[in-house]
């Protein structure tokens, strides 16, 4: 079984990374030229024009999630949408930074290599929150269905990926001093992350057009 991009889903994909680009583009010039004043152009603002877009692209990854769900009454599925619930909160209530900084206070963690103890606390939080949910998504795969099997491969090499700027480059925006890689490490870190986001719901989007066609290779094996 493949899944593959639809026409209309490769559509949406480039519209999302013209965007990302977009932002990537008006975050340097508000940067490095000042030709920009205003913050909310800079992907690195909370709340700024580019993370309300990230929001917009995480809410839809939600719904298309619990929709498919239900038309296949996947629970693999289920937990793969409160995944992304999560992740939707962390960024608009910042749950892991105020979570880190509390685990941070109540065991003491000191600084090391440029991390203070806040980015520790933080550190703890993204690695256990990820554990609970890969966990979950382990045991539920081995019970699900042929085509959310194959839904899972594709999301968990993304999920890394964005672990990948979201942990590991933004450790590595924080323990950098030299202002220059500091400026070129946070754009790696958000721009990283949007590109991200988008391949992740333009691929969800694609799925309600594959599931018939799975559906039909099921019956078929059945026969």
């Amino acid at each position: 079984m493949k899944l593959h991009l639809s026409n209309r889903s490769s559509r949406l994909l480039y519209l999302f990374l013209a965007l990302d680009l977009t932002f990537i583009a008006l975050h340097i010039i508000y940067t490095y030229t000042g030709l920009i004043s205003n913050s909310s152009f800079s992907i690195e603002q909370d709340r700024g024009y580019a993370e309300i877009f990230q929001y917009f692209k995480q809410y839809w990854s939600v719904l298309l999630l619990s929709i498919l769900a239900l038309r296949k009454r996947s629970f693999l599925c289920l937990i793969w949408s409160l995944l992304f619930f999560y992740l939707l909160l962390d960024d608009s209530l910042q749950i892991h930074e105020r979570l880190g900084g509390f685990i941070s206070e109540k065991l003491n963690f000191s600084s090391w290599l440029n991390l203070r103890p806040q980015d520790f606390g933080e550190l703890t939080v993204s690695i256990l929150v990820s554990l609970f949910f890969l966990i979950f998504i382990s045991i539920t795969y081995y019970f699900s269905d042929r085509f959310s099997r194959k839904i899972s491969k594709y999301l968990i090499m993304a999920l890394f990926a964005l672990a990948l700027f979201g942990i590991v480059v933004d450790m590595l925006h924080i323990a950098v001093k030299s202002p220059s890689f500091y400026t070129l490490l946070g754009l790696i870190e958000d721009g990283g992350e949007q590109v991200v986001m988008s391949a992740i719901v333009c691929f969800i989007f694609s799925l309600p057009e594959c599931l018939p066609q799975t559906i039909s290779e099921n019956n078929r094996y059945v026969k």
